[in-house]
């Protein structure tokens, strides 16, 4: 590694730490916001794992940038209310975030380290919220290629859905490290940095083989390509990085999604729920919706529905919730109903009931003082527990 390449090595290790600075802060504040997501807060830490991600792609730190999608990805769901930050992700999150610092620490040697485990979990976490259409995006894989035909990029569907979310474009960009770059002063993170101003890095690389060897005629640049999505429309985005618009290259997705995987998104159905026993809690899969139901005659512990309510959203469904003649209701299963409705809603799935509320239900409303006003307040829907008012 080179004297340029160490500056820039320490430059990535100062902007991480600062990155990462109030990072736990941060997502201890997510926590307690809860299902009322700040999109503000959460964007903040988004740009952390965001702008190391990039950092690391410029690098080749190949750990550091694999560890920081993955945890950019858990944070887009979470911004895009597909995921509620509650205490296990927000764990997972801590987790990954502490041996992300650690990584950067190490520099180029943490690539030696094993991180699978972890990239395991992470992506399990996420997957437990994908619907149909997602698992199938996400083992889609698209290459976006140079216009003479050569790889430049390979990225799962999902990911550029993620990236070009909000009406964004996604352009291919093609930088000169020699006269783009070193020749105006300017380093690569530099280029990062103003490029993540006005939208996201999706991927970087240098290609270094570009470069030829002795043999061949000189050369006389170094490739340094960026994957781009910005809300910046192609008729003006050259001017934002003063590049000639032939070096900038538009990206139609849906051009890149193979004929496989569309048919596969095409022949899609709703996922099947297993039948799950929870205690006296039943999860099965019912024609419109899962359903988790209350065996006749037994007490509706907190616990088990929690469990099975857990279950049922991790599957991605709608859940109707069944439980006929329950003799009794307590505080705590109150409050695992109150927030599994809260949950539910966040990813934007529906939780109803199969009948009316059992009396239990209403019963326990009123010793705890809670009327319809205080659960509209909560963010409840008018109809899940208005039986309980009648």
């Amino acid at each position: 590694m080179d004297q340029l390449d160490d500056e820039i090595l320490v430059m990535f290790i100062e902007d991480s730490r600062e990155h990462l600075g109030n990072i736990e802060t941060a997502l201890m504040d997510m926590e307690r916001h809860g299902a009322d997501i700040d999109e503000e807060l959460v964007n903040t830490v988004f740009r952390a794992a965001h702008s190391i991600k990039g950092g690391a792609g410029f690098l080749n730190l190949a750990n550091i940038r694999e560890l920081a999608h993955r945890l950019e990805n858990l944070l887009h769901m979470i911004r895009s209310r597909e995921l509620a930050p509650d205490t296990r992700i927000i764990n997972q999150l801590l987790t990954g975030f502490d041996r992300l610092l650690a990584l950067v620490e190490r520099g180029p040697q943490s690539d030696a380290e094993d991180i699978g485990e972890l990239l395991a979990a992470l992506s399990a976490v996420a997957e437990e919220h994908f619907t149909t259409e997602q698992r199938a995006q996400a083992a889609s894989k698209a290459v976006i290629a140079l216009p003479g035909g050569a790889a430049a990029f390979e990225a799962d569907e999902l990911s550029l859905r993620q990236a070009v979310s909000g009406g964004k474009n996604l352009y291919l960009v093609e930088y000169d490290l020699i006269h783009d770059v070193q020749a105006r002063g300017k380093t690569p993170l530099d280029v990062i940095t103003t490029m993540e101003s006005s939208g996201l890095i999706v991927d970087c690389r240098m290609e270094l083989a570009a470069v030829g060897d002795l043999d061949a005629p000189p050369v006389n640049r170094i490739p340094f390509y960026v994957l781009y999505a910005s809300i910046v429309e192609p008729d003006i985005v050259g001017y934002l990085f003063a590049l000639d618009v032939s070096r900038i290259h538009p990206v139609d997705l849906d051009a890149l999604l193979p004929p496989a995987a569309a048919a596969a998104l095409d022949a899609a159905v709703p996922a099947q729920t297993p039948a799950r026993e929870f205690g006296p809690w039943l999860l099965t899969d019912g024609q419109q919706a899962a359903e988790v139901r209350l065996a006749p005659g037994q007490a509706p512990e907190a616990a088990p529905a929690r469990e099975a309510l857990l279950a049922a959203l991790a599957a991605g469904r709608d859940t109707l919730l069944v439980w006929p003649e329950a003799p009794a209701c307590d505080l705590a299963l109150l409050q695992v109903l109150v927030a599994a409705v809260r949950g539910f809603a966040a990813r934007g799935l529906a939780l109803a009931h199969g009948d009316a509320p059992p009396p239990a239900l209403a019963e326990t409303l009123r010793r705890a003082g809670l009327g319809p006003k205080d659960l509209a307040e909560a963010g409840l829907p008018d109809d899940l527990f208005a039986a309980s008012f009648q």
